[in-house]
């Protein structure tokens, strides 16, 4: 993840965060609570203002909003400035003007205020998912953002996100204060064991194009997931493997993917280009490879290009194959639903 040196965010930044991944919604406050700056930018109406004190007004509770800047010359106007509640902070804006809605909202807090602008149960629920999360304790917070985004397709959209060198953590306030956090390390500081297991797994899915592995990332959501991702910079190879098992359990390899766009995967897999029983010939041999498992006795679902083999009892195995019938992604959802 980028290392943020600076709390000033250039439209690229805020950009990047939105549709890569979110904070602490104070409770809500009456329009006069909030005091508007009498500076307001030029090209701001009253109506504007508004709709954009409402909003930080929901996010970061009573306090004085100066709006310092704003870049109407696009579709989407860029507003920024200060809002002073308990904690001064930075906050950045965009706004549609056409739809009349406040698209998303950055507040930018100093992580001298952390504990204060998530509150106690917050921070101790972060305090407590780190210490099993990251036992080399390498995880430093220099930067903590509160994001909100209601109308963008990804999640999350409404979220705390603590920023390190190389770290995130955020927290999804629509799932019930759920956590995912990631750290990544050099290839070279991984065990040359893991390394070769992800190799293995690559080799052994089979791709004609197949990028080195560049570095891993210890990633952990809720109780669900912890893994070690490994990864290639131009993300097209990817490695899941269970930091506490040890166990692969999922390998992709986005250069076996042969459709030219859209319309061309829509007619290629209009129909299934594999049936049943040649997909289970197909993934048994892999799957024995890669997972260690067996596939007696599994059925079969198909959706367009992805194949999902079931069996009571047994882990589920989606995999999914291009234009030649061949597997280009494979993973086992355990039946608990645990990969770690």
């Amino acid at each position: 993840m980028k290392k943020f040196k600076s709390i000033t965010l250039s439209a690229a930044a805020l950009a990047l965060l939105l549709s890569a991944a979110p904070i602490y919604a104070a409770p809500q406050t009456s329009q006069a609570d909030v005091q508007i700056a009498q500076s307001a930018p030029a090209g701001l109406d009253q109506a504007t203002l508004n709709e954009l004190t409402k909003v930080l007004n929901k996010l970061a509770g009573k306090g004085k909003i100066d709006f310092t800047h704003a870049d109407t010359s696009g579709a989407t106007w860029i507003i920024s400035g200060y809002v002073n509640g308990a904690v001064k902070a930075e906050f950045e804006q965009m706004y549609n003007p056409a739809k009349k809605r406040v698209e998303s909202t950055s507040i930018i807090y100093k992580t001298s205020n952390t504990n204060a602008v998530l509150g106690a149960t917050l921070a101790n629920k972060t305090a407590s998912f780190l210490k099993t999360f990251d036992t080399d304790r390498k995880f430093k917070t220099e930067a903590i953002w509160r994001v909100y985004s209601p109308y963008q397709d990804n999640v999350p959209r409404n979220y705390w996100v603590l920023w390190g060198n190389s770290q995130s953590l955020y927290i999804d306030l629509d799932q019930g204060n759920q956590i995912t956090a990631s750290i990544t390390y050099p290839l070279k500081d991984m065990k040359a064991a893991l390394v070769n297991k992800a190799n293995r797994s690559l080799k052994s899915l089979g791709s004609h194009v197949i990028k080195p592995l560049q570095f891993a990332s210890r990633e952990k959501k809720g109780d669900k997931e912890f893994v070690w991702n490994f990864q290639d910079n131009e993300n097209a190879n990817h490695v899941a493997i269970g930091v506490k098992t040890g166990k692969v359990w999922e390998v992709e390899n986005l250069h076996g993917q042969d459709w030219a766009n859209d319309q061309d995967f829509a007619k290629s897999f209009a129909k299934p280009v594999l049936s049943k029983n040649q997909a289970l010939a197909a993934a048994k041999p892999k799957v024995k490879s890669i997972f260690g498992l067996q596939m007696n006795g599994y059925s079969v679902q198909i959706k367009k290009n992805e194949y999902t083999f079931t069996k009571k009892g047994a882990p589920t195995i989606t995999g999914k194959i291009n234009k030649k019938g061949a597997f280009y992604a494979l993973k086992v959802t355990p039946v608990n639903g645990v990969r770690n």
